[in-house]
């Protein structure tokens, strides 16, 4: 029988909680591209909750597209607070006005009620907006913040060119000074802040932190949507330049500003016949007055931008305020449309100068830089081409995505799962509660999972039955259900720290199902045993959703109706299923078919559908915590385990002294 590593190793997966401050769908701004495409990544490798806010309660109506890949989706509609008055309320304190505009305390109660009911490995953030609200709070929970600009250094620069007289100047330093302060104070918080472009980082290294632990993950682009054509359409007849955004973000209106303030003009001495298209939504009204300007034309939003790119000769970026999302530079590589852009437009994107795009940053160089393409055919097929070649190796989001999930799981994996081997048998080192919780992680990711409680016989029956040993190094989990496995773990200097019965696990997995809804499915048993266990499941846990039970004819494994018994446990869709035909028999049928289940998690259980239906009694405590419960089980079953217990206690003594001597000689060598 062939065997498939398990794929969803609970130690390599993450429970990672995501914020964003509004939701990234449809996807009609530059920052919603980053944004959704690395949740969505970032989803394929691990499981993600996500919390997004919603202004006044819009794109609400889009769960349904983030519950595809997420597993549970949070939406808080919200008012941004009015502005506070500069006296006393802004200059009194010290939060910056655009951090205190996102501080509501719905907001931080929906936060606190996700955090506290699971255990999350990261909460990554969109931006430092939601950053304020684990600075007092969740502080045990890691911190990763995706910026997709840095606020104090678009600050400054916005700053630098909209700052007219006294008044704006007073008030612009006192934001920045306490944007400063702030910043400094999510660095020291953050284990990790995700920058656009390498001159963010060097903004972060020289003017915040040289401490914070930065990644620069470059934009990317939908290489399926903005698909370049093979035969491209024809461009439109005359000469064409793009530029598009979001028309209200100030970097783009102060872009505009300075094309119109002497480029366009210049431009237009050269190529009388150019047309300009300005395409995004929500223009403002400095933008849509561009339209009375010649061959301009302001579009506002429009349904699909592709049609645009594919019909302009070039599409330029005057940008002048860095930082940013960049993506109409990667747009339009993919698609096939050149670029001329200033060098700050294009920080971040390493794309070489006439080679896959056109740079310049004085009006003259700029203006002439786009004369030059719009007149030169060649040129523009040159950057085409390499344009598109660039893009296809280098800013798919499967591979951004793919990058960003590296680096989160280099600095924030949780622990490696702790083992020890007792007579070659992989055992956890788990506690009850550890149990359920890793379980739940199990249940969580909805990947198949299985697990085993390992006792005497398991360790004895594996010495001989190599299936049931390569069973075992696989599985998910194996918690040590044996007394004397615990007492031996402590003579080898390697213990664990308490016996986790199966017999004990059922019902503890029976309360978490009972308050979490899982679904759960009993397979095996004899059949009016199995009914009896089932009434009483019922009775003492009434909320329980028991998903199916079912006895199926006795048979070795190789004569099970495998098929029948799968079809039923599929259809049922349980969250857990309890499998009860013995050891080795449930072990290697779970190993068999797990997999083609899909149940998040099987466990072999045992004779504990007997204890659930009150056929056999459990020993007594003062029993079970002397080690004693075998004795009580003789007794009840002489003829049936008096045989088993025998071999048990020979090979297992032998086994145990072997290791006992071993684990002496290795102390006596390593001392000497």
């Amino acid at each position: 029988m062939h065997y498939q590593r398990p794929q969803a190793i609970i130690t390599a997966h993450m429970n990672i909680l995501v914020i964003y401050p509004y939701i990234p769908y449809p996807i009609d701004r530059g920052t919603y591209q980053r944004t959704f495409h690395l949740l969505r990544e970032l989803a394929r490798e691990h499981t993600v909750d996500l919390i997004a806010l919603s202004e006044g309660g819009e794109r609400m109506e889009h769960r349904g597209v983030f519950e595809a890949f997420c597993r549970e989706v949070t939406f808080v509609p919200f008012e941004h607070p009015k502005w506070p008055k500069f006296f006393p309320d802004r200059l009194l304190n010290l939060l910056p006005s655009s951090i205190r505009h996102w501080r509501l305390p719905h907001i931080a109660e929906a936060i606190r009620r996700q955090v506290n009911s699971r255990r999350y490995d990261l909460v990554h953030v969109c931006d430092i907006v939601l950053a304020q609200y684990f600075l007092d709070e969740h502080k045990d929970i890691p911190l990763s913040i995706d910026r997709s600009r840095v606020d104090l250094q678009f600050q400054i620069q916005q700053a630098a060119f909209n700052t007219n007289n006294i008044k704006d100047k007073f008030l612009a330093g006192e934001h920045l000074a306490k944007m400063w302060l702030f910043e400094r104070k999510i660095a020291r918080r953050s284990q990790l802040q995700v920058l656009c472009g390498p001159d963010d980082e060097v903004f972060v290294r020289q003017r915040i932190s040289t401490e914070v632990p930065v990644q620069v993950i470059a934009n990317g682009v939908d290489l399926d949507f903005f698909k370049a054509d093979i035969n491209p359409e024809p461009l439109a007849a005359q000469p064409t330049v793009l530029f598009c955004g979001a028309m209200d973000y100030t970097p783009n209106v102060d872009a505009l500003r300075w094309f119109f303030s002497g480029i366009h003009d210049r431009i237009l001495q050269a190529v009388p016949n150019l047309k300009v298209l300005i395409v995004g939504k929500s223009p403002v009204r400095e933008v849509q007055a561009y339209a009375q300007c010649p061959g301009v034309t302001v579009t506002g939003s429009v349904e699909d931008v592709r049609p645009y790119y594919r019909r302009s000769w070039l599409q330029m970026v005057p940008l002048r305020i860095g930082g940013g999302t960049r993506l109409k530079i990667v747009e339009s590589l993919a698609i096939g449309t050149p670029v001329v852009s200033t060098t700050i437009g294009a920080q971040g994107l390493d794309l070489k100068h006439e080679t896959n795009i056109l740079l310049a940053d004085t009006s003259e160089a700029f203006a002439d830089q786009i004369i030059r393409a719009l007149q030169n055919s060649p040129l523009r097929e040159h950057l085409r081409v390499n344009g598109i070649r660039t893009a296809k190796e280098r800013f798919g989001w499967r591979r951004i995505g793919a990058g960003l999930c590296k680096v989160i799981e280099a600095r924030f994996k949780p622990a490696e799962r702790k083992q020890i081997r007792i007579m070659n048998v992989p055992l956890d080192v788990v506690t009850m509660p550890q149990t359920i919780e890793r379980i739940t992680e199990m249940i969580d990711s909805r990947q198949p999972h299985y697990l085993a409680t390992a006792n005497v016989d398991f360790l004895v029956q594996s010495t001989h039955d190599t299936e049931l040993r390569r069973i075992l190094d696989q599985a998910h989990l194996v918690v040590c259900d044996g007394t004397p496995l615990v007492w031996l773990s402590r003579w080898l200097g390697k213990p664990l720290p308490e016996r986790v019965a199966g017999s004990d696990l059922v019902p503890e997995l029976l309360t978490m199902a009972e308050k979490k809804r899982w679904r759960v499915f009993f397979l095996g048993g004899e059949r009016g045993v199995l009914a009896r266990a089932v009434r009483n499941v019922e009775t003492q846990y009434p909320e329980l959703e028991i998903a199916g039970a079912f006895s199926p004819p006795f048979a070795p494994l190789d004569k099970m109706n495998h098929d029948a018994i799968n079809r039923r446990i599929r259809e049922a869709e349980p969250d857990l299923l309890l499998v009860s035909f013995g050891c080795p028999k449930q072990e290697k049928w779970i190993a068999r078919n797990y997999q083609t289940l899909g149940v998040p998690v099987s466990v072999g259980v045992g004779a504990t559908i007997d204890f659930l239906a009150g056929s056999m009694r459990r020993a007594p405590m003062w029993m079970r915590k002397c080690g004693l419960e075998w004795v009580f089980r003789l007794l009840q079953e002489p003829k049936r385990l008096l045989r088993r217990y025998a071999a048990d206690l020979a090979v297992f003594g032998c086994g145990s002294m072997k290791e006992i001597t071993g684990a002496l000689v290795y102390h006596k060598s390593s001392r000497s």
